[in-house]
């Protein structure tokens, strides 16, 4: 959690400065662009070590499961301070910024929430069998939605979109694709492992 929370911490701070600093030179875009990707570089490195870690005890499915719920919720929580701190304070003004930060927050809580109940599972050795296909739904879903989103970013010509500098949304567009190949990445493992699990 405190990998996780210093790598938040000094990200958001990064994506900021670098975001505000594209008025005046356009290599600024490339540094935030950078970022995001590094960032999320190391987003998958914390949530891929803590699995094998979990892994290498012996853990169970479930515990293994919360684990991954936690570590995408991360991601959303960054996403959530990232929008919150170029948007909200008026670093940059796209006006739909808040919409995405409200479904961020829940998506977000949702993760922690059934990161809670498979952790509480986990502790009292339940094997909650109802509670782990749930996840795992959740888990494929989130998994074809990140990777619809990704596209969509691409063929939209969104990524390019700070060539223009009247086209605000663009640090956001970094936000949205780089966080959703992390999540792509991390909901792909998670399902790997609980098969292997089961099997």
């Amino acid at each position: 959690m405190v990998m996780w929370s210093i790598s938040i911490a000094i990200s958001v701070g990064l994506l900021a400065v670098t975001a505000g600093g594209r008025g005046d030179s356009l290599q600024m875009a490339y540094v935030n662009m950078a970022v995001a990707a590094m960032i999320n570089i190391v987003f998958i490195a914390l949530a891929l070590r803590s699995s094998q870690k979990l892994q290498a005890a012996g853990a169970s499915r479930v515990m293994l499961a919360a684990d991954a719920a936690r570590s995408m919720s991360y991601i959303y929580i960054w996403g959530t301070l990232g929008l919150a701190v170029i948007y909200g304070t008026g670093i940059l003004d796209w006006k739909e910024w808040w919409q995405f930060l409200i479904a961020f927050m829940a998506v977000g809580g949702i993760c922690l929430w059934m990161g809670s109940m498979m952790q509480n599972r986990a502790e009292r050795g339940v094997d909650d069998q109802d509670l782990l296909t749930y996840g795992n739904r959740a888990t494929v879903l989130q998994l074809v939605g990140m990777l619809t989103v990704m596209v969509g970013l691409w063929f939209d010509g969104k990524m390019t979109r700070f060539f223009v500098e009247r086209h605000t949304d663009w640090a956001a567009n970094n936000i949205f694709f780089f966080g959703a190949a992390a999540l792509v990445v991390i909901s792909a493992h998670a399902l790997w492992v609980r098969r292997s699990a089961q099997s």
